[in-house]
């Protein structure tokens, strides 16, 4: 019993593990897509401020090439995030046109930018590479024609980070919730296992002492010990009805 005892309690605790496991990893796993897509559309409030401001100056006449006062309010939006590395905007053939990073203005912007541009035509458009993290939207004229895009350069080591911390203060609740868990199933099965070995303690006196313990046991231990003397009687009855029958046919035989 002891035996069986330590068995159902580790089978309650890998239990609690599981559950407490899984619950841990569909949380990060929530966490981190409602992050992602936050960020996502933090950077998209941004891009279609600067990109209202593009049109306002569009509608007054001037060139895409000649928004002076675009670096400014490309600037200006850039400090207002902390999360934001840099806003570049760049032509249809990847030409940088106007960016926060002076360094950026003087080489083609990444060809992941490119594609996913091309891509998502006039909606917008993510990229999540090692290197060039950026979300960005494309800029269309007053005719419906898109003539440049915007990439808001953001920080994926932070969300990296805040994404660490989440984890590791989700794996520090899930452990107290497994320690805890574990403890109330071991205490609970204990108790379920001590009163199952009195009822078979009661049920194994009972068999040894005869009906007169089975009677007394069935009296204190319940219904289970109670059942057990019934089917208890019935088979003596059934072995007095078969020896009596036994009796007749050997006394009709010999007759």
């Amino acid at each position: 019993m002891d035996s069986t005892k330590r068995r159902m309690v580790m089978v309650a605790v890998l239990v609690c593990l599981f559950a407490v496991g899984m619950a841990g990893l569909l949380n990060f796993f929530k966490y981190r897509s409602t992050a992602e897509r936050i960020v996502r559309e933090r950077m998209l409030v941004i891009g279609n401020v600067i990109d209202n401001s593009i049109q306002q100056s569009l509608a007054l006449g001037l060139q895409f090439t000649e928004l002076n006062t675009l670096a400014e309010t490309l600037e200006r939006e850039r400090a207002n995030d902390d999360l934001i590395l840099g806003i570049d905007v760049f032509d249809n053939d990847g030409q940088p046109l106007y960016s926060t990073d002076r360094t950026r203005t003087s080489r083609v912007v990444p060809e992941s930018w490119q594609a996913a541009a091309r891509k998502a035509g006039s909606s917008d458009w993510v990229v999540r590479d090692s290197e060039d993290p950026a979300i960005g939207i494309s800029v269309q004229n007053n005719f419906g024609l898109t003539i440049g895009h915007l990439a808001l350069r953001y920080s994926q080591e932070r969300v990296r980070a805040a994404a660490l911390d989440v984890a590791r203060e989700l794996a520090l609740n899930a452990l107290m919730v497994f320690v805890g868990a574990s403890l109330l199933a071991a205490f609970a099965l204990s108790a379920v296992m001590r009163r199952l070995e009195r009822e078979v303690g009661a049920v194994e006196a009972a068999l040894r002492g005869g009906e007169t313990a089975l009677s007394a046991g069935a009296a204190r231990r319940g219904p289970f010990a109670t059942a057990l003397r019934r089917f208890v009687d019935t088979v003596r009855s059934a072995e007095g009805q078969i020896v009596d029958l036994r009796a007749r046919l050997q006394r009709g035989a010999r007759t």
